[in-house]
């Protein structure tokens, strides 16, 4: 349920959620709940722009860890709180000015996982060289600290550079490269995004080299590629695909696993009645986890009606 309040210039959304499942074979997996709820905000003033979020969820490490540990331990929860802002303000015609701040709180229902809090504050200078290419820079620091005392502190720093360019007026894309400063060694690092919006009609694709906070007691050295997609068929019918790979490696002793992750979603959304849409999906989910070569897979079917 979503509670959304606009005025001239700013939105904030009031959300809530929660979920039932039922299993039929309590050898296998029990009734769980899941639940959380938040708020997000954009306000945009004459020359800048802020958004804010912050909330709280829990869920399953089904959900949670399929892209981070990859473990998945039958009845176990996740609860997360965070919180996080953007700002960003013109300076002068030229110059652009951004600022942020994104901090979690991960608790986990077993000590199979570690608990831990993250926090990464980045800086970010834009210059225009054109009307439709600016010159980016992003510099961030990352804090890492885990509730395991086996699991040393982590202090990261990164900064990346690169162009983003409007190749038209529905499409931009950005390239940025550099490098990150951790356990006194430097790995590089990269992120390229293309994003192309038009009405109902969007496509998305993000490839990128990062280090990313684990529940396994450390960072992890990731690399990925994210893909989607939205197409307004009809008038009533939108249908889309969601598509992703993540190959990523602890880079602590306590857990230097090497695992990979693929998955698969298409769906279709149509409306039945005024107000009243189904939307039919399904989930392809791969993964290989640790040492091992075998792959195991899941995959999902989900009907969902919207009102």
């Amino acid at each position: 349920i979503d509670f959304v309040i606009e005025d001239e210039g700013s939105t904030t959304t009031f959300s809530g959620r929660s979920s039932y499942m039922f299993s039929s074979d309590h050898a296998v997996e029990e009734d769980r709940a899941t639940y959380g709820g938040g708020v997000s905000g954009i306000y945009e003033f004459e020359y800048s722009t802020l958004s804010l979020g912050a909330g709280y969820d829990r869920q399953s490490v089904f959900e949670t860890e399929f892209e981070d540990t990859g473990q998945f331990l039958r009845n176990q929860t996740r609860d997360r709180a965070y919180a996080n802002f953007n700002y960003a303000t013109e300076l002068t015609e030229t110059w652009t000015f951004r600022l942020s701040d994104n901090f979690q709180l991960s608790d986990y229902s077993t000590n199979f996982f570690n608990n831990y809090w993250s926090n990464q504050v980045g800086a970010g200078l834009d210059v225009a060289i054109d009307e439709n290419t600016s010159l980016i820079q992003n510099g961030s620091y990352l804090r890492y600290e885990p509730e395991n005392d086996l699991a040393p502190s982590i202090d990261s720093y990164s900064y990346l550079i690169g162009l983003a360019h409007q190749l038209s007026e529905n499409t931009r894309i950005t390239v940025t490269g550099g490098s990150t400063y951790m356990n006194d060694s430097f790995r590089w690092s990269a992120v390229a995004e293309l994003i192309y919006e038009l009405e109902n009609n969007q496509f998305s694709l993000r490839a990128a080299r990062e280090i990313t906070p684990s529940g396994l007691g450390g960072l992890m050295q990731s690399e990925s590629v994210a893909f989607g997609t939205t197409f307004n068929y009809s008038e009533g019918t939108t249908m889309g695909l969601d598509a992703s790979w993540r190959r990523q490696q602890g880079l602590n002793n306590f857990a230097a696993l090497r695992n990979e992750f693929v998955g698969v979603s298409p769906w279709v959304s149509f409306e039945v009645l005024r107000d009243l849409r189904v939307r039919l999906s399904y989930r392809l989910r791969r993964q290989r986890i640790g040492l091992g070569s075998d792959w195991g897979i899941s995959n999902g079917f989900i009907i969902a009606i919207v009102y």
